[in-house]
C-alpha cells in the first residue's frame, strides 16, 4: 500500500563509507580468519551486530566478553566467561542452565545464535576431514555420532533436515530443517523445540544443539542500526519475522530465506497454525520481500497470507480485501498483470462504501491501474487514476493527490497526449506548493515531480523539486533527480560538477553503493558517466541501460516516466552539445 509518510527520502548508503574496518576483512581471504581465535577476534575489528533476538539486540565480540548495546553503542550489559570452541564458534554459558552459541559466516559478515538447552559433540566416522551439509535433498547425507547423548546416538544430516537412527540403522524420527550455512542446519524439534546442527570447520565433526530459539545476525555498517516495523506481532516474534529485511539489504539471501522458515515456526507455535498473527507473518515477510527488490519471492509470501485469510477468516472481508490488494500488488510487480486484475476481481465485492479511510480503495484502484497500465490498456489506467484523484480531492488528502496526478500524467504521456499531460502536471505542482506552504519546515520527497518535470522539459520546475543536500556520504533521489534534469536541459558542465560531486561522497566508491530500488543501477551508471563525460563512459551508460530495461519494464508505471528521462539524458549526453 501506498505511503502517506511527508518525508520519504530513500538514502543510497554506502557500506564502506560508514566504517573504514570493513575494507580490510574483504581483502582477507576466506578461511584466514579462522586459523586461530587471534585471528578470527582480530577480523571482527570491534564491529557492531545487529542481531534477531530480542536479549541481544545489538552486540560486540571480544575475546572474553559480549557487549550488548544500545542504540548509540553504550554497554548495557557485558556476557563474561565465554569461550570459543573454534575460530568463528563462540560459546556463553548460563547460570541458570543452557547456553548462548554464535555460529559466524565465513565471509564474517553475519552469525547465527542459538539458544538451546544442550549441546553435545559430534563425529563423522566416515570423513576425515571438515565436512559441508549437503546442498541438494539428491545429495548423499552425513552420517554422525553423537557423544554422550541422553537418547541419540547416530543421526543422519541431509540438506533439510535431520534423521533420528535406531540401533539398527532404521529411522525412529525426522526433524525438518533449514540450511543458514553450508556448516549450520537450523531443527524443529518436538514440543515446540528448536535445535541446530553445527559442523566444525577445523575437523570432522561439530555439535548438535536442542533448545529454545535460533536467530541470526549481521554487521551494522552493512544494514544500519535495525528496529522492526509495526506488525500484528509482537516481541521476539515481531522481529524474528522482520529480520529477514536487513538480511537482504546484506546480499544475504539463503540466510534470509533460512530466518524466515525459523519465523514461521515461531510464531505458529507462539499464536497458533490457524491464527491472524500467522497470516500476518506471511504478508509482513512479503512486504519486506518487496522493499529489498525480491518481488517473486514477496508474491510468494503474499499469496501464503491470503490462502491462509481465505482458509481460516472466509468471513473477514476487510482482512481479505487487505490482503488481496497486498498480493496483486506483489503480482503486478513480478510483471504478471493479469493474475493481478484477477485477484483484485476476486475482492472486489469487499470494497467498503464511499466515505470510509481513503487509503482502502486508494491502494485497490492503485494496484489495478497499475495492471493496467502493464497491460498497455493506458486510456483505462488513465480513467482509474482520475478515480483516484477525484477520490484523494474528496477526502482533502494532498499527499495522494499530488501521487494521482502523477500517475495521471505518466498514462496521459503513454497516450502521447502533452497538453493533457501538462494539465496534470501542473495541478501537481500547485498543490505540492500548497503542502509546502502550509507546512514550510516540512521536507517532501519530490523527486518523482521534478522527473515529470524534466520529462515534460519545465526545467525550472524540475529543478525547484530537486533540492540539493550537503550529506557526506549518501545521496538522495531529489540530488539525482536534480543530476538528470540538468543532463536532458543540456547544461552537461553543471551536470559534471554535481555529479562530481556524489562521487566524492562515495568514499567506499561508487560500485559499493547498495541497490534498493530498480531505477538505482541506472542513476549509478549516470552519476559516473557524468562526472567523467567521455564517449566510452556514454557507451557504457548505453550498454547498462540495454541491460536494465528489460527490469524497468516488468514495473512499467514506477519506472515509466524515469525512463523518458533516461531516454533523453543518453541523447544528451551522445550530442556534441
Amino acid at each position: 500500500m501506498i505511503s502517506t509518510s511527508s518525508f520519504k527520502i530513500l538514502i543510497l548508503i554506502i557500506a564502506a563509507s560508514l566504517s573504514g574496518s570493513w575494507s580490510g576483512i574483504q581483502a582477507q581471504q576466506p578461511g584466514a580468519a579462522f586459523q586461530s581465535t587471534e585471528t578470527f577476534l582480530s577480523a571482527l575489528n570491534n564491529s557492531t551486530w545487529e542481531c534477531s533476538f530480542n536479549s541481544y539486540q545489538r552486540v560486540r565480540f571480544h575475546a572474553d566478553k559480549i557487549e550488548l548495546l544500545s542504540t548509540d553503542n553504550r554497554v548495557t550489559r557485558t556476557l563474561n566467561d565465554i569461550s570459543h570452541l573454534e575460530p568463528g564458534v563462540i560459546k556463553v554459558p548460563f547460570s541458570s542452565g543452557g547456553l548462548a552459541l554464535f555460529i559466524f559466516a565465513d565471509d564474517l559478515k553475519t552469525f547465527v545464535v542459538a539458544n538451546m538447552q544442550e549441546i553435545t559433540e559430534l563425529e563423522i566416522p566416515t570423513a576425515t576431514g571438515p565436512v559441508k551439509l549437503p546442498v541438494q535433498a539428491s545429495d548423499p547425507p552425513l552420517e554422525a555420532t553423537l557423544k554422550e547423548h541422553f537418547f541419540m546416538d547416530k543421526v543422519r544430516v541431509h540438506a533439510s533436515k535431520m534423521e533420528v537412527l535406531d540401533a539398527a540403522g532404521s529411522v525412529s524420527a525426522t526433524n525438518e530443517g533449514f540450511a543458514y550455512y553450508p556448516h549450520g542446519l537450523g531443527l524443529k524439534l518436538p514440543e515446540k523445540g528448536a535445535g541446530l546442527v553445527v559442523l566444525s570447520r577445523q575437523r570432522a565433526g561439530g555439535w548438535y544443539l536442542g533448545g529454545r530459539h535460533l536467530g541470526t545476525g549481521v554487521r551494522t555498517e552493512l544494514v544500519g542500526l535495525y528496529r522492526p516495523g509495526s506488525s500484528k506481532m509482537k516481541d521476539f516474534a515481531l522481529r524474528s519475522a522482520h529480520f529477514n529485511r536487513p538480511l537482504l539489504r546484506a546480499g544475504q539471501e539463503p540466510l534470509a530465506d533460512a530466518q524466515e522458515q525459523y519465523a514461521i515456526y515461531h510464531a505458529t507455535n507462539t499464536y497458533g497454525e490457524t491464527s491472524e498473527q500467522v497470516v500476518y507473518a506471511y504478508n509482513e515477510i512479503g512486504k519486506l520481500r518487496g522493499y529489498e527488490r525480491s518481488y517473486d519471492r514477496a508474491a510468494e509470501w503474499h499469496a501464503r497470507a491470503y490462502a491462509a485469510a481465505k482458509a481460516h477468516f472466509s468471513t473477514d472481508q476487510s482482512k481479505l480485501l487487505e490482503l488481496g490488494t497486498d498480493l496483486a500488488e506483489s503480482q503486478g510487480e513480478t510483471g504478471d498483470f493479469a493474475a493481478s486484475k484477477a485477484t483484485l476481481a476476486e475482492v472486489f465485492p469487499f470494497l467498503p462504501p464511499a466515505g470510509g479511510a481513503l487509503s482502502i480503495p486508494y491502494g485497490f484502484y492503485k494496484a489495478l491501474g497499475a495492471a493496467e497500465f502493464g497491460l498497455r490498456n493506458y486510456p483505462q489506467a488513465a480513467q482509474i487514476f482520475n478515480g483516484n484523484y477525484q477520490r484523494a480531492v474528496e477526502a482533502g488528502s494532498d499527499g495522494y493527490i499530488v501521487d494521482a496526478l502523477l500517475d495521471l500524467a505518466a498514462c496521459q504521456m503513454a497516450l502521447n497526449q502533452p497538453i493533457e499531460a501538462a494539465a496534470s502536471l501542473n495541478l501537481a505542482m500547485s498543490k505540492q506548493d500548497e503542502r509546502k506552504q502550509k507546512s514550510p519546515k516540512s521536507t517532501f520527497d519530490t523527486y518523482k515531480l521534478s522527473l515529470a518535470c524534466t520529462a515534460m522539459q519545465k526545467w525550472d520546475e524540475s529543478i525547484k523539486y530537486s533540492a540539493e543536500n550537503q550529506r557526506r556520504s549518501s545521496v538522495t533521489y531529489m540530488e539525482c533527480a536534480r543530476l538528470l534534469a540538468l543532463l536532458n536541459k543540456g547544461d552537461k558542465a553543471g551536470a559534471q560538477k554535481l555529479a562530481q560531486g556524489f562521487s566524492r561522497r562515495f568514499t567506499g566508491g561508487i560500485d559499493d553503493v547498495q541497490i534498493r530500488r530498480d531505477i538505482d543501477a541506472m542513476i549509478l551508471k549516470v552519476t559516473s558517466t557524468a562526472a567523467a563525460l567521455t564517449p566510452q563512459a556514454t557507451a557504457e551508460l548505453e550498454q547498462t541501460w540495454a541491460e536494465q530495461v528489460e527490469s524497468l519494464r516488468k514495473r512499467p508505471l514506477q519506472n515509466y516516466i524515469f525512463a523518458r528521462v533516461m531516454v533523453a539524458a543518453i541523447a544528451s549526453l551522445k550530442s556534441g552539445g
